[in-house]
C-alpha cells in the first residue's frame, strides 16, 4: 500500500523565526537558571550541613566542656571524700574550678587542711595525754608504794568525812578494825573524831590544820600529831587527807630524856645549896674546937657573930631548897584543869589585878576585845597561865630603857578560837632558845627552875590549845595563847554525832 503524505500549511507570522528564536532562547536560559539554581540549592544544602555540623559539634564539645567543669570537681570531691573517710588529711582536690564550684572545691580543701591540722594536734594531744596517763599511773604507783612504806598513818576521806581508804601504817597504828572503819569515830573513837572533825572545819578556811590529839585504840591510849589537809576550796572541796604520826614512843623516849635531865638539873640545883650550908656547919665545927676552953666574952660575941651568920646562910640555902622542891612538885603533879565555860576578859583582868602596884615603871597596855565567845577553861588555871607569863615579861624588861608590856584579847576567824597576847620590849629571846622554851629543864633565868612554862604549856594543852613565842618588833617577845571557843567545842560534838 502506496504511502501518502498529508501536508498541512498554515501561513504564520513573519515573526515566527524570531519569536521562535527568543523562545529557544528563554528556554536554554531557563534550562540554564533551572541548572544553576539546583547547584545553588545543592550548595545552600551543603552550607547548612556544614553549619549544621558545626554547630552541633561546637554545642557538643561546649557541653562536654562545660559538663567537665561540673562533673570532674565532683568526682574529685567524691574521690578526696573516700581518701578522707580512709584517714588521708593530706589529699588535695586539684582540679580548676569556677563560680560556686570552686568555692566548694575550695571550702573543700581549706576543710581537709584543717581536719588534717586537727587530726596532727589530736594525735599529738592524744601521745601527750598516754605520756601524762603513764606518768601519772607512775605516780600514782610511786605514790602507793610510798603510802604503804611509809610508818606515817594516812587516811583519806570524801567531802562528807566518811572514811575512803587507808593505808596499812594506819592499821599498825591503831588496829586491824581500822581496815573496815567507814567514819571517823569508828576509826579513832568519838572523842578523837569530833577533834578531826574540828580540824577538817579549819583546814577548808586554811589550807591545812595540825593538832596532837589523844587516842584511844585497841586497849592503848596513843599520843598522835594529827594534820588534815583540805583538796579544795569549801564549795567545791572532794575530800580531805589526814596524816596521823604516832608520837607515843617518841614522846614517851622524850619523856624519859625530859626527867633524866630535870633530875641531873634538880641535884644540881641541890648541890649547889648544900655545899654553903656544909661549909658553914664545919666552919661552925672548928670554931667550935679552937674555943673550947677560952670562956672570954670576946670569944662568946665572936661565935654569935659567926652562928648568926651561918644560921642566915643557911636558912637562905634551905628556902631556895624548898622553893626548889615545891615548884618541882608542881609541875610533877600537873593539875587537872576542870573545864568550865569562862569569861577570857575576867581571866585576864584577874591576872593583871594581882600585879597591882607592882609594876613600877612599865607602861602596861590592855587591850580586851568586846563580846568575845566564852571559852572552855580552869579560870584558876589560865589566871596562874597568865599571871607567869607577865611575871616573866616585867623581869625580862629589866635593865631595859623602853618598858612596855601588852596584855590583849581577841577573836581569831569566824569565831571559833579565841587568842591571848602577852607582848614585851624587853630583850627577846634567841632562835635557840624558843626552840626549848617550854622544856621543863630549860630556863633563861640565872636562878630560873624552868619550870613555870613547861606548867603553863601542860595547863594550856589540858584547854585543848596552843602556846608560841614570837618576837615582838622592834624589840622583845610576844606569847601567844589560842584555844578553841565553847560554841566550837559544842559544834564539834552536834556534827560528831551525826557522823
Amino acid at each position: 500500500m502506496q504511502s501518502s503524505i498529508l501536508f498541512a500549511a498554515r501561513h504564520l507570522p513573519d515573526d515566527f523565526v524570531e519569536r521562535y528564536q527568543n523562545i529557544e532562547t528563554q528556554t536554554g536560559l531557563y534550562a540554564e537558571q533551572k541548572q544553576r539554581l539546583r547547584a545553588f540549592k545543592r550548595e545552600i544544602l551543603l552550607t547548612l550541613i556544614a553549619v549544621t555540623l558545626i554547630l552541633l559539634s561546637s554545642t557538643t564539645w561546649i557541653a562536654l566542656r562545660l559538663s567537665k567543669q561540673v562533673t570532674v570537681p565532683i568526682q574529685g570531691l567524691a574521690e578526696a571524700t573516700r581518701e578522707i573517710s580512709r584517714g588521708n588529711f593530706d589529699h588535695r582536690i586539684e582540679v580548676e574550678a569556677q563560680d560556686e564550684l570552686g568555692t566548694l572545691v575550695r571550702s573543700f580543701n581549706r576543710m581537709t587542711e584543717q581536719l588534717g591540722e586537727g587530726r596532727r594536734q589530736i594525735n599529738e594531744f592524744t601521745r601527750n595525754l598516754e605520756q601524762a596517763i603513764e606518768e601519772r599511773e607512775g605516780r600514782r604507783k610511786l605514790m602507793e608504794a610510798i603510802l604503804e612504806n611509809i610508818p606515817t598513818g594516812v587516811v583519806s576521806l570524801s567531802a562528807t568525812g566518811e572514811v575512803a581508804r587507808v593505808n596499812s601504817a594506819i592499821v599498825m597504828i591503831l588496829g586491824e578494825h581500822a581496815r573496815n572503819a567507814h567514819t571517823l569515830p569508828e576509826l579513832l573513837g568519838e572523842e578523837a573524831g569530833r577533834a578531826v572533825l574540828y580540824l577538817m572545819r579549819r583546814s577548808l578556811r586554811m589550807g591545812a590544820a595540825s593538832r596532837e590529839i589523844e587516842i584511844a585504840s585497841a586497849g592503848r591510849l596513843l599520843r598522835a600529831a594529827v594534820t588534815v589537809s583540805s583538796l579544795g576550796p569549801r564549795r567545791s572541796n572532794p575530800g580531805f587527807v589526814v596524816v596521823i604520826d604516832d608520837l607515843t614512843d617518841l614522846l614517851r623516849a622524850q619523856k624519859a630524856a625530859a626527867w633524866q635531865e630535870v633530875a641531873q638539873r634538880i641535884a644540881h640545883e641541890i648541890k649547889n645549896p648544900l655545899t654553903p650550908i656544909q661549909l658553914s656547919a664545919q666552919r661552925l665545927l672548928r670554931h667550935l674546937e679552937r674555943t673550947a676552953s677560952l670562956k672570954t666574952e670576946a670569944t662568946r660575941g665572936e661565935l654569935e657573930r659567926l652562928v648568926a651568920e651561918c644560921a642566915g646562910l643557911i636558912e637562905r640555902e634551905v628556902q631556895t631548897l624548898e622553893s626548889l622542891v615545891d615548884e618541882f612538885s608542881q609541875f610533877a603533879r600537873f593539875p587537872s584543869a576542870r573545864l568550865a565555860s569562862a569569861d577570857l576578859n575576867s581571866i585576864v583582868s584577874s591576872a593583871l589585878d594581882l600585879f597591882h602596884g607592882r609594876l613600877d615603871g612599865i607602861t602596861v597596855k590592855t587591850e580586851l576585845a568586846a563580846t568575845l565567845p566564852p571559852v572552855k577553861a580552869d579560870p584558876e588555871l589560865m589566871r596562874r597561865v597568865v599571871a607567869n607569863l607577865i611575871d616573866n615579861a616585867a623581869e625580862a624588861m629589866e635593865g631595859s630603857t623602853i618598858r612596855r608590856l601588852r596584855v590583849a584579847t581577841r577573836m581569831e576567824g569566824d569565831g571559833d578560837a579565841v587568842e591571848i597576847e602577852i607582848s614585851d620590849s624587853g630583850h627577846g629571846i634567841s632562835p635557840e632558845d624558843k626552840e626549848r622554851l617550854f622544856l621543863p629543864h630549860f630556863s633563861t633565868r640565872e636562878r630560873g627552875t624552868g619550870l613555870g612554862l613547861a606548867i603553863a604549856s601542860r595547863i594550856i594543852a589540858e584547854h585543848n590549845g596552843t602556846i608560841r613565842v614570837e618576837d615582838n618588833l622592834p624589840s622583845g617577845a610576844r606569847f601567844l595563847i589560842r584555844f578553841p571557843a565553847a560554841e566550837v567545842v559544842a559544834t564539834q560534838t552536834q556534827t560528831g554525832g551525826q557522823a
